[in-house]
């Protein structure tokens, strides 16, 4: 058996044999990108020269990535980045003594099995702030900026950099809710997914990467007391980023509402990533954290071996769900794996044997699942498929994460009892985040719960008015029975989802069933087109922290006279009313017109942006004048 010196340093050997794998992983799924990220990246953050993007001018920025060798082969090979010239000798020199940048580190899905063509890169950028100062911290934030805007116009690449203080990093503080950060309401849970999905790019080795596992609290303090005083180690090639042993259950209640508002842009992950919560909650296994499972697996592994942290997810959340007997979300969870992974298995490749290869790395996990060749086949054809199979699919997701959000919640009970959650502020930012977007309320219109972000529309969309009702079909309703897309009172109520959901587009073709309410498709089509230049899609709606963090108020409202009765050319008859607030929520009421004055002195605000709809024929200025005349 190893002591614990010899440990640290098969330690050091086992994470860069990892780290270079998952960087040629990396390559696999992105040879451009990963260029891009792993070689000239760290060159432009190394030396600041008016040659190399993110140039900043001066000599004050920060520069210098500690532990980096020198670049000769980038520097060789710039030309093929971009029109730049460089040659070795004329930069050399540029590399501070004084290497200010700790790290440089992915965190996510990219260098694993989850990383596919729309993944986006995310890149924690190390310094020490304390050292550096404010004024020079802000240099490197300019540069910062400047490189994303570089690389995003040349490459195309969705890239996100992370300026991190080492010192907030070891006291788990991470800034504050964003669109793209979680912020100060995830800590512990934040800082495991850091160690269990990094790729050192250049920089500093974590020490936490070669602490031994299984040797209890204080391995991690025995290890960097042994790499100080190690002859075999530079003590300045590690860097302490903090231990972690555990995630504190009050935690869970920010896990779970940042997933929900991170499942609005990608719900196949989210699921993945709520499950892995839901394993916190079971405190009977040794294994708390995944990340530590993770290392201990890296730290065994055989060099012909893959571990990916991705496949770790997902094997541990399948685990779980299998210990309880819960064969429908196992089946969910492999459904989001698959799509999530994308591999696209045909038949042929079960025949090949390049384990480096994503697709025959699935392969092995696929055939564990006994699905058919048709079933994958169609799997397959995800980016195919119809609109009724996305929303079929959607709300089994959608399901399963407000499921899972109040086991969460109710396990953080006990900490929301003794604390005062609206003094914190990122956790109701959160919460205000997915209550606009999931709490239904009366009036409200419902928000489709995609499976992607861009989801087709529906090719024909047929109104019809049975039994003092409206309907929408997706083919023309015959005696079949044909269950309806949307059913409501109101006409405008279905327009106002067919907006707020973008379920229609350009190339939508729209029919009316003949009735007899007088309603003209042609009106429907207008008030369609003047709705869709007003609201915005739901599901293209970020994160708003400052609309957020405020009392929300009516932003908009379009009051529509006489929708269903548009042959009426004396007076107003009718309102229909939609209105959206500053947190987005969508709302349409059918109002009597006496009633408009007294509402609207009720929520109007100075920044409320009011205007009217009449139906064509019925659009006379006396109309108009009487519709306006109802607020003003």
């Amino acid at each position: 058996m190893m002591d614990f010196e010899a440990k640290v340093a098969a330690g050091v050997r086992a994470f860069t044999h990892y780290n270079r794998r998952k960087k040629r992983l990396m390559e696999l799924n992105d040879p451009l990108g990963s260029r891009v990220i792993l070689d000239l990246f760290p060159l432009c953050v190394h030396i600041n020269h008016p040659a190399l993007p993110g140039y900043t001018g001066g000599d004050d920025c920060p520069c210098g990535v500690k532990c980096m060798e020198w670049p000769a082969n980038t520097i060789n090979s710039l030309g093929t980045f971009s029109p730049i010239r460089l040659r070795p000798g004329e930069v050399r020199n540029l590399v501070p003594r004084n290497r200010e940048i700790e790290g440089l580190f992915t965190i996510g899905s990219v260098g694993s099995l989850g990383q596919t063509r729309e993944s986006d890169y995310d890149i924690w950028v190390v310094v020490d702030a304390d050292a550096i100062g404010k004024p020079r911290l802000r240099l490197l934030e300019r540069k910062l900026k400047a490189l994303k805007r570089w690389i995003s116009s040349q490459y195309i690449i969705d890239l996100h950099f992370f300026l991190m203080d080492i010192n907030d990093i070891r006291r788990n503080n991470f800034g504050t809710v964003s669109q793209e950060g979680a912020g100060s309401a995830l800590k512990s849970i934040l800082k495991e997914e850091f160690y269990r999905t990094l790729t050192l790019i250049e920089g500093r080795v974590p020490v936490w990467w070669v602490t031994p596992a299984d040797h209890g609290d204080d391995a991690y303090e025995q290890t960097i007391a042994y790499l100080a005083r190690s002859l075999q180690f530079e003590y300045m090639d590690f860097i302490d980023m903090g231990n972690l042993t555990s995630v504190p259950e009050q935690e869970l209640l920010g896990a779970a509402l940042w997933q929900m508002h991170k499942a609005l842009d990608d719900p196949l992950k989210s699921v993945l990533k709520m499950a892995l919560a839901a394993t916190y909650l079971d405190r009977s296994g040794e294994d708390v954290l995944l990340c530590e499972e993770l290392k201990r697996h890296v730290m065994q592994d055989s060099q012909d071996e893959i571990i990916d942290p991705y496949m770790e997810i997902f094997q541990r959340v399948e685990d779980y769900y299998r210990n309880r007997g819960d064969e429908r979300t196992i089946d969910l969870l492999r459904k989001c794996f698959y799509l999530k992974v994308s591999p696209s298995i045909t038949t042929n490749d079960l025949l090949r044997v390049n384990q480096q290869d994503k697709t025959v790395m699935m392969v092995e996990v696929v055939k564990k699942w006994n699905w058919p060749i048709g079933f994958i086949r169609d799997m397959n054809r995800f980016h195919e498929w119809s609109v009724e199979k996305y929303r079929a699919f959607g709300d089994d997701l959608h399901d399963y994460l407000k499921r899972t959000t109040v086991l969460l919640i109710r396990r953080a009970k006990s900490f929301l009892l003794d604390s005062q959650l609206d003094q914190d502020v990122e956790m109701e930012v959160l919460r205000r985040r997915v209550e606009a977007f999931y709490v239904a309320k009366e009036n409200k219109i419902e928000s489709e719960k995609r499976v992607k972000r861009r989801e087709p529309a529906y090719e024909e969309i047929f109104f019809a008015y049975k039994n003092r009702r409206w309907h929408i079909y997706g083919s023309y309703p015959d005696r079949k029975k044909e269950n309806p897309i949307m059913s409501a009172e109101r006409v405008v109520k279905i327009l106002a989802w067919l907006v707020y959901n973008k379920r229609f587009d350009a190339s939508t073709s729209f029919h009316m069933v003949p009735n007899t309410t007088g309603v003209a498709l042609s009106d429907i089509q207008a008030l369609l087109r003047e709705l869709d230049a007003q609201i915005p899609d739901a599901n293209s709606v970020g994160l708003d922290r400052e609309a957020l963090m405020d009392k929300k108020f009516v932003k908009r409202v379009v009051l529509v006279g006489n929708m269903e009765r548009p042959s009426a050319f004396d007076a107003i008859h009718e309102v229909d009313v939609l209105y959206i607030n500053s947190w987005n929520e969508f709302f349409c009421v059918h109002m009597a017109p006496g009633s408009i004055r007294e509402w609207m002195r009720e929520i109007r605000t100075p920044w409320t942006k009011v205007s009217v709809w009449l139906p064509k024929h019925g659009k006379s200025r006396r109309l108009v004048n009487a519709l306006n005349s109802l607020f003003s």
